[in-house]
């Protein structure tokens, strides 16, 4: 064991001496004896002191308390008061700098030992839990970094699992501007052929045309804004989200004759006349507003809306019959929460599977599926957006809700 160095700090010359005497008998070292709360702050600064033996009254400009309280400050030396007075207002003030002891003078060398041993016994255990929080807490730091690398990991997994729906829905939503297109480009050759081709016609014409255009322009757009990462939270709009994730499966869905609708139940929800390209797609004013990640959250919805068409077809497939898909969503609040929830009738999930339904890599669809959507649906609501994602079962199907503060 080293030998342990003490810095006496007391103003009696006598006292002081016969302290160092009784120390060295102890086998302790002194590394000095001072007699002012200056000298004893500069001897604590130099790193050479194990403990500090202080008297509490000592003469000068600062006691032995204020010397205690500025060395706790600056150095990470432990101290033992040493006192022949005792008053409340006194251990009051001494408590605020967390000695490590308190002997009342005259004391027996035995009981100074005993609190000079346990004075660096417990020191040294106060370093060493420091020493451990400081490296547990560095550990959980890496430990949160590295789980968030692997959840944005496990959304861009999942945002290119869900590539290929995309590009066939934004293939079907092209194709009929497409064949509009080239619909206006044939009879306006057989009007030149005609001679009807003035300059009212090339007018309609040139509109209807970039009409179609700019159709297939904002599809891009919204695909394009669909997979690029939200940076920040920020407040965002969830009607105006949910929409334009409904628009670009819309016609998908209907093709496989999938309804999909989109309705509000909050009181001060004022319809708006409907969109025509989608007359079940509810407008209300004023919009439900939250703060988080608008791309990452239409990514949720996109999910759950591609596996309630997945869990149609399926169903429909298994009972060989051809029944019209339903998908409904439905928005309502609760005192300051948003509640988004999403129906369908594709039979709903199997009792045995619903506390699994959200765990990484478990899938239902067998092959077909890679049990990367809910995970990360779950991931981005409630560890991303502080909100909660359930599923459970409906009369008809399965039912997802989702909400957000």
């Amino acid at each position: 064991m080293d030998k342990k160095s003490i810095l006496i700090v007391e103003d009696e010359f006598i006292i002081a001496n016969s302290i160092k005497m009784a120390l060295l008998t102890m086998g302790y070292a002194v590394t000095a004896i001072v007699s002012s709360g200056q000298q004893a702050i500069q001897q604590a600064k130099t790193g050479s002191a194990d403990l500090v033996l202080m008297d509490i009254l000592l003469k000068g400009q600062m006691d032995g308390i204020e010397t205690a309280m500025a060395i706790r400050q600056c150095c990470n030396i432990p101290v033992i008061f040493l006192t022949s007075h005792v008053n409340d207002a006194l251990l009051e003030r001494a408590k605020l700098t967390e000695p490590f002891g308190y002997l009342l003078k005259p004391f027996q060398e035995k009981d100074l030992q005993t609190n000079i041993e346990m004075a660096i016994l417990r020191h040294d255990m106060d370093n060493k839990l420091k020493e451990l929080n400081r490296t547990l807490e560095l550990r959980v730091k890496e430990e949160v970094q590295k789980s968030r690398q692997k959840d944005y990991l496990l959304i861009q997994q999942s945002k290119m699992a869900s590539m290929g729906q995309m590009i066939g829905a934004i293939a079907h939503q092209w194709r009929q501007p497409l064949n509009a297109v080239a619909l206006y480009v044939q009879d306006a050759k057989a009007a030149f052929e005609s001679g009807e081709l003035d300059a009212a016609y090339m007018y309609e014409m040139v509109e209807n045309t970039l009409d179609q255009v700019r159709f297939m322009s904002n599809t891009i757009n919204d695909f394009t804004d669909f997979f690029r990462p939200s940076k920040k939270k920020s407040p965002f709009n969830i009607n105006t989200a949910i929409k334009e994730v409904i628009h670009l499966v819309y016609d998908l869905f209907k093709k496989a004759g999938i309804n999909i609708s989109l309705s509000c139940a909050y009181p001060e929800a004022v319809s708006q006349p409907p969109d025509k390209q989608s007359q079940k797609i509810c407008i209300c004013e004023p919009e439900l507003r939250v703060e988080g990640f608008k791309n990452e959250f239409k990514q949720v919805i996109l999910n759950i809306l591609c596996n309630a068409a997945d869990a149609i077809a399926r169903n429909n497939a298994a009972a060989a019959a051809a029944d019209e898909g339903d998908i409904s969503v439905l928005l309502s609040k609760h005192g300051n929460s948003v509640i988004i929830e999403i129906r369908d009738n594709g039979g709903g999930i199997p009792e045995a599977f619903l506390d699994k339904l959200f765990e990484p890599y478990f899938t239902t669809k067998g092959a077909e599926g890679t049990g990367i959507g809910l995970h990360m649906s779950k991931i981005i609501i409630e560890d991303n957006m502080g909100g909660t994602i359930q599923a459970a079962n409906g009369e008809r199907g399965a039912v997802f809700t989702i909400e957000l503060n």
